[in-house]
């Protein structure tokens, strides 16, 4: 009620957020192990075992040209970028 207005410039504003988006995925990477190198490690390893793991299945099983034009590993890394980016949407979400 008696507080008095602080005008913000826009670069205080930018700096204001990039410093809430940085302790967000510290919290976010932190979540999964104690060590932040470990858990940074960690997420880029699945990620990795992913494309490998669908890549190494498409070859097995020689569907990897039947009906994509193109780029075969773009096609897979996008899929499973979506599918971990909506995972872990979702679990933000509902936690």
């Amino acid at each position: 009620m008696f507080q008095q207005q602080v005008r913000r410039t826009k670069t205080c504003t930018i700096f204001g957020m990039a410093e809430l988006i940085y302790h967000s995925v510290v919290r976010d990477v932190r979540k999964t192990h104690r060590n932040a190198l470990v858990g940074l490690f960690m997420n880029m390893i699945q990620t990795i075992v992913f494309v490998l793991t669908f890549y190494a299945m498409f070859e097995l099983l020689r569907m990897s040209g039947n009906t994509i034009r193109g780029d075969f590993l773009l096609y897979i890394m996008s899929g499973i970028f979506l599918f971990m980016c909506h995972t872990k949407a979702m679990s933000a979400v509902v936690q």
